[in-house]
């Protein structure tokens, strides 16, 4: 394995002058499965069926001779592994332009597989004075829980200056009471509102504790649900719908 020095990206929509009226985010870890018919085919009956449009997934798989094109989504992938045939890490997907992007590798790496974990920071501009930040971030884990801290801390410095619409979206590896503390004080610092749902029995939980999550700050919720997908990832998918204030 080699530590990655490059994202991969593909945007087929930076022309597009579409006002942005909704933002429907799937959010799953999906355990390298990305190459997977099957997999494949489900994911794309759930962007249907949800009316996705945005998508921060984890654990992403991707051939260096795999073909590009991702469900007709720009996408940019911020790896954490690299292998002489494939690279991994966080994709994040939409179908609006996309100004900006910034990849982010942990500093630590894992102590039991002396992998990185990467965070994916997109900008997109709604209108003349707005802009929507959307973060996807696979939190490191297989470290003591001050390293976590500081590499959520690493993260929030990016973060913490944007004034617009903000939706952080991921795996944040929260098993202990300690990561939970840490993404409580990460959630209050940066003002966010966390996504609940009516039945959340699905989401991936460690020792009661759950895993995924979706949280946002200026932006109008409408919809949260959590799919139920044993036959693919360990994880479940998270959907949370939302409409820009106007």
């Amino acid at each position: 394995m080699y530590k990655p020095n490059k994202s991969f990206k593909i945007l087929k929509h930076q022309e597009d002058k579409t006002k942005l009226k909704q933002i429907n985010i799937l959010c799953w870890n999906v355990a390298k499965l990305s190459k997977k018919e099957d997999f494949l085919e489900y994911l794309k009956k759930i962007i249907k069926e949800e009316n996705i449009n945005f998508l921060a997934l984890q654990e992403f798989k991707k051939s260096f001779a795999q073909k590009t094109d991702f469900f007709d989504f720009s996408y940019i992938l911020a790896p954490n592994i690299e292998t002489k045939k494939n690279v991994f890490g966080v994709l994040s997907a939409f179908k609006i332009p996309c100004q900006d992007f910034i990849a982010l590798l942990s500093n630590q790496q894992e102590l039991k597989f002396s992998t990185h974990k990467s965070a994916l920071i997109c900008i997109f501009k709604l209108n003349q004075n707005t802009k929507l930040m959307f973060v996807n971030i696979h939190a490191i884990n297989f470290v003591p829980n001050k390293i976590f801290i500081q590499e959520l801390n690493n993260i929030k410095k990016y973060i913490k200056n944007h004034k617009g619409p903000l939706i952080i979206a991921g795996d944040f590896n929260t098993w202990n009471k300690q990561r939970i503390q840490a993404l409580e004080n990460f959630k209050e610092e940066l003002v966010l509102t966390k996504v609940t749902y009516s039945d959340n029995s699905s989401i991936k939980k460690i020792f009661s504790n759950h895993l995924d999550y979706i949280f946002f700050k200026k932006i109008k919720f409408c919809y949260s649900r959590a799919l139920k997908s044993e036959f693919y990832s360990d994880h479940n998918p998270i959907i949370a719908h939302f409409e820009p204030l106007s």
